[in-house]
Parts: structure tokens; C-alpha cells; sequence
């Protein structure tokens, strides 16, 4: 896991205490995996507790893979994030200042570091913005979305549009975006990750001090951390966060381990790839959260605490090939 919320706490109590007894399977959760070193332990420990398959939330890369593949365990990630950096892209050409004068603050988390998702949201975010105002950057977006340091992203309209990259796991990243949200120069703050709890308070101090209205769009999780979010009224009398992308952890983690507990089983080239000997996809839809009243509307959904998920047993025995060949 890259990092500790509400997503990954549903996540556990999903596989630990519904999918682990449904079907007698045993899982090993990492801590917070801050780099690459950490994962690579991870997976190498894993290995040599004798685990078949590895989910990993991390990195994503193909270092990982070849451990895995050296160790003869199954290797599957949370895929491609194509729609959900539309979701991104579509919110700001409805929601921002059509003049160009606020600022966009990006953190494009670990992006730099191959993490899909947050490669496909920055990508959403900065042809967002390019659609919006009918600009070009200096550099390629796909090469500046994986920047391993802040930089602006220079265009021919002169809006600036600043990119900070890194983990928000570890000690420097929130002082980092704090400073640069404290210049009061961005309207707009963006984030590839679930970041809005860690940047909550700083926005407040920002928008009081400078009367600005800050926007927050991010990365969410259906729990009480978003709801509490919504239902917290800025300065101005609006959310604290104006978006928030989710999805069903329960749907998405049922596609991951249908795939890794079919590939055990025998059924690699059969369950776990395509008609073009690729590795397969599983697709889902992510939502776009904008309002209190919306969020409620999912009340109940993935809830822990009953028990109650959109992933149930029958969807996960649609995926497997022991019930479903």
C-alpha cells in the first residue's frame, strides 16, 4: 500500500474478514511502503513466507514484477487510469475561472516514480487546462507530469501552473505544499492522491488570511474522512473539498484477486490474459463527487462495520474459473 486511509483500512477488512474465510485464503498486508527499497522487501518476505500472488498498490513497476516472476509468484496491479483523469479534466473546463488569473497547484505524487494512476490524473488535470483555455506548455505533457522536482509549467498564455511531485507518506511533502499554497498565489489546488485531510487545515488558513476561495480537488475514498470533508464549510460557506474522485474499493480489490487467485489455479493463459497474450483488464467505473447531498447517496456502500459490500461472493465467483469456466 502507498498509503494509510480510508481505502486501504476497507480494503483489509474486505479481503481479512470477507474474501479470506469465503474462500480459506490467507493475506499479508504491508505497512505503508514510503519507496521502491521498502516494496522490494515486502515482496521479497512474502516470498519466502510462501505466498502465491502479490497485489501490489505501489509502484507498479517492472522491477517488482521480475522479483515476483523470479519467485514464481503472480504479479497484479491496480491498472490503467485513463477515465479517471477525464473525471479531473471535465471539473475544471465546469469549475474554474475562465480567465486564466488563479493558479493551479498540481501534486502529482509518485508519478515520477511509474505510479500509473497518478500519471493518468496529471495528464487529465494538464489537458484539463489546455482544453480549457485553448494553451500549449513549453514541454510535452507527458514529460511533465513525471518531473521529479516543482517545477511551472511554462505556456504561451502565461498561466501558472505548478507541479509538485512526491509521497505524501513522507515528512517533507506537506510542509512543501503548505509553503507554496501559503504565497497565495493558487486558486486551484489538484492533487493525483487522496491528499485533502492533510491539506485541509492549511487551505483554511490560506483562504482566511487571504480571502481567496480556494478549490480542492482529489483523490477520495467513500468513508468518514470524505464525508467529514464535504460536510466542512470553508470561509466562504462551500465544502472543503469542490471534488473528490471514488469508486468501490470492494469492486476494484475483487477484480484484483479474481485474477491473482485464478493464475494459481492454472489459469494464466486462460483467466489472466487476452486473445493478444497481454495481461487482462478489468474495468470499472470511478465517480465524480462534488456535493454533501451526492456523497449520501452512497451511504452504506463497502461499509466495514456491516459488513455490506458491492463485491459480493457472486460477483467474485463470476470472475473465477473453478466456478465460472
Amino acid at each position: 500500500e502507498a498509503q494509510a486511509n480510508d481505502e486501504t483500512t476497507v480494503r483489509r477488512a474486505y479481503l481479512e474478514n470477507y474474501i479470506g474465510p469465503a474462500y480459506n485464503v490467507k493475506f499479508i498486508f504491508s505497512e505503508v511502503l514510503k519507496d521502491d527499497a521498502a516494496t522490494k522487501t515486502f515482496i521479497e518476505n512474502c516470498a519466502d513466507a510462501g505466498a502465491d500472488a502479490i497485489i501490489d498498490f505501489k509502484s507498479m513497476s517492472g522491477q517488482m514484477c521480475q522479483i515476483c516472476a523470479d519467485n514464481d509468484m503472480v504479479y497484479a496491479i491496480s491498472g490503467n487510469y485513463i477515465a479517471l483523469g477525464s473525471l479531473f479534466g471535465t471539473w475544471l473546463k465546469d469549475n474554474v475561472e475562465a480567465d486564466g488569473t488563479e493558479g493551479y497547484l498540481i501534486a502529482t505524487g509518485i508519478a515520477s516514480s511509474g505510479n500509473q494512476q497518478h500519471i493518468e490524473i496529471g495528464q487529465g488535470i494538464l489537458n484539463g487546462i489546455a482544453d480549457k483555455y485553448g494553451l500549449t506548455f513549453e514541454q510535452d505533457i507527458a514529460d511533465l507530469v513525471t518531473v521529479a522536482e516543482t517545477t511551472n509549467a511554462a505556456n504561451d498564455k502565461g498561466i501558472l501552473v505548478t507541479l509538485y511531485p512526491g509521497s505524501p507518506n513522507k515528512e517533507t511533502w506537506l510542509p512543501g505544499v503548505s509553503a507554496l499554497i501559503q504565497t497565495g498565489q493558487y486558486n486551484t489546488f489538484l492533487s493525483a492522491g487522496q491528499t485533502y485531510n492533510q491539506s485541509a487545515t492549511v487551505v483554511d488558513e490560506v483562504e482566511k488570511s487571504f480571502g481567496i476561495d480556494i478549490k480542492v480537488a482529489s483523490v477520495g475514498a467513500l468513508g468518514q474522512t470524505l464525508t467529514t470533508a464535504f460536510n466542512t464549510k470553508d470561509p466562504f460557506g462551500n465544502p472543503s473539498i469542490d471534488l473528490a474522485t471514488v469508486k468501490s474499493t470492494s469492486v476494484l480489490t475483487s477484480a484484483l484477486f479474481a485474477i491473482t487467485y485464478n493464475a494459481p489455479n492454472g489459469d494464466v493463459q486462460t483467466a489472466c490474459r487476452g486473445t493478444d497474450g497481454k495481461p487482462l483488464y478489468f474495468e470499472f467505473a470511478n465517480m465524480s463527487v462534488t456535493s454533501a447531498e451526492q456523497l449520501a447517496q452512497m451511504d452504506g456502500w463497502d461499509d466495514a462495520s456491516t459488513g455490506n459490500w458491492c463485491a459480493t461472493t457472486d460477483v467474485v465467483d463470476g470472475m473465477l474459473t473453478i466456478v465460472n469456466p
